[in-house]
């Protein structure tokens, strides 16, 4: 991770590796929950992921996003 570039998200405000995102400026949980992307398969070794270096980070957007999508799926489930 020495040579690697880093951003910080435009949603949640996390530090993440630009080469583990396929947005430039949002982590791969952003944009997996804004756009559909694919997500990390997150590792979190002292509170960072080690494979995108998100932090957990969630703005209330994206609690707000992950809300209405459960909720949804429990209506589906019942």
């Amino acid at each position: 991770m020495k040579n690697e570039k880093y951003a910080i998200c435009n949603e949640c405000g996390s530090k993440f590796l630009k080469s583990s995102s396929a947005m430039e400026s949002l982590c791969p949980e952003c944009a997996s929950i804004i756009y559909g992307y694919p997500n990390c398969n997150h590792i979190f070794k002292n509170g960072r992921c080690i494979h995108c270096y998100w932090d957990g980070s969630r703005s209330d957007y994206i609690k707000h996003c992950l809300n209405i999508n459960n909720k949804e799926k429990n209506n589906v489930d019942k």
